[in-house]
């Protein structure tokens, strides 16, 4: 379990993109959190991490360190989590 976020594989979220929204569920890969967006992503590898769905939001800012480059001061989360789907729910 991810004590920073409360995520667990089989839970589901939810993501926007300028062409709608997208629900995934979240798998383990490589002992990390995340999803596939596509049967194509699984195939070649591509794989989502949790980790790069955080973002600017409000009360976000940018910073700098001169031997790590510029980052996110409080971060938000990109995603929405859903209710996990009861096994053996139409």
């Amino acid at each position: 379990m991810s004590h920073e976020t409360g995520l667990v594989e089989g839970d589901r979220i939810r993501t926007e993109s300028r062409f709608g929204c997208d629900d995934y569920n979240l798998e383990m890969f490589r002992d990390c959190l995340g999803y596939f967006k596509t049967d194509q992503h699984r195939t070649a590898g591509d794989f989502t991490p949790v980790c790069e769905l955080y973002g600017f939001g409000a009360g976000s800012g940018n910073g700098y360190l001169s031997n790590y480059g510029e980052y996110i001061i409080n971060p938000v989360a990109l995603w929405m989590q859903l209710p996990r789907i009861a096994e053996g729910a139409p």
